[in-house]
């Protein structure tokens, strides 16, 4: 337990050097914006687009992995917005929001450097399947229904269409699509370009902990904190449980388990808090959300990385 708290310490203490510097204003948002595009548009996709060009096309096509997180997915969905429509405030709007927030978990920032470095590198190819089931059906569909029940104008920019193009233009998802053709069609991608990749690569576990602690600046603990506790609670303890269960009822390798249940033990995405402001919807609560589950987890996911030892 000591030795995996030791090995992602480094990474947490990323998160608060980049909260103390964005809050003493060393970086300022230009900058702050210039690193996020260039984890987003370079070395995040650099990592994903190595691993999955030089994986087996066969062992990307994990259907019973596909289709076991997609159904825990929708079961948490369904259990926590409902949940949450019942004990706090009886509205459609915010039951989606809330469901939205006990599942998106923050796997490009997060998910994929640390697991990388604590875990192995081979956890990327689940990861990056995962990521692309949350940006190409879990978001828009979440934006679909927020868009019904709240009924913002079709001129949003926010709007269901708007969000699955913008998702599938996601350089994540191009450099996913990229490997798995790449996978596909067998064509082996010479060593100095690897080699490049992962030159590349090595900087996005650092450069995107620091924007997560640069993100946490200015988000406060809503006066009404009890939604955003219900999240966390549900993020970090449930939804992980509920992905290791249907996983092994789906007979899932044991090591991809492992990824996918750490993976759901992620934190919740920044875009969370985003979303929530854009529709209106408990956005407060959702930036609490944001908060909390990144602070606990600095807690939770040595446990859970402990308790898987292979």
């Amino acid at each position: 337990m000591f030795d995996i708290l030791i090995k992602v310490s480094p990474f947490f203490g990323l998160v608060a050097l980049g909260y103390l510097i964005k809050q003493k204003q060393i970086i300022s948002v230009a900058g702050q914006l210039y690193l996020t595009r260039f984890i987003m548009y370079v070395s995040l996709p650099a990592v994903l687009l190595e691993k999955l060009a030089t994986t087996d096309f066969d062992m990307l096509l994990n259907f019973k992995f596909l289709g076991a997180y997609s159904f825990s997915l929708l079961l948490l969905l369904m259990s926590s917005g409902a949940l949450g429509f019942l004990v706090f405030e009886r509205k459609a709007s915010h039951a989606i929001m809330i469901g939205l927030g006990s599942v998106y978990a923050n796997i490009g920032f997060l998910a994929i450097p640390v697991l990388a470095l604590s875990v192995g590198e081979w956890t990327s190819i689940p990861l990056a399947l995962m990521l692309t089931i949350d940006l190409v059906i879990l978001l828009p569909l979440a934006s679909f229904f927020l868009q019904l029940t709240t009924m913002q104008s079709v001129d949003n920019a926010h709007t269901p269409m708007k969000i699955l193009k913008r998702s599938l233009l996601n350089p994540l998802i191009v450099s996913i699509v990229i490997g798995l053709c790449l996978s596909a069609m067998r064509i082996k991608v010479g060593e100095p370009i690897t080699d490049i990749l992962k030159f590349i690569g090595n900087t996005a576990g650092p450069c995107a902990m620091f924007i997560v602690g640069t993100s946490l600046v200015g988000r406060k603990i809503s006066a009404k904190p009890y939604e955003a506790g219900f999240i966390s609670i549900f993020k970090l303890c449930i939804a992980p449980f509920v992905v290791f269960v249907v996983m092994t009822s789906f007979e899932v390798s044991p090591t991809w388990i492992m990824a996918a249940t750490l993976g759901a033990a992620m934190p919740c995405a920044a875009v969370l808090g985003v979303v929530a402001e854009e529709y209106k919807v408990m956005p407060f609560q959702a930036s609490t959300a944001v908060v909390l589950t990144t602070l606990c987890a600095a807690g939770t996911l040595p446990f859970l990385i402990h308790y898987f030892p292979g």
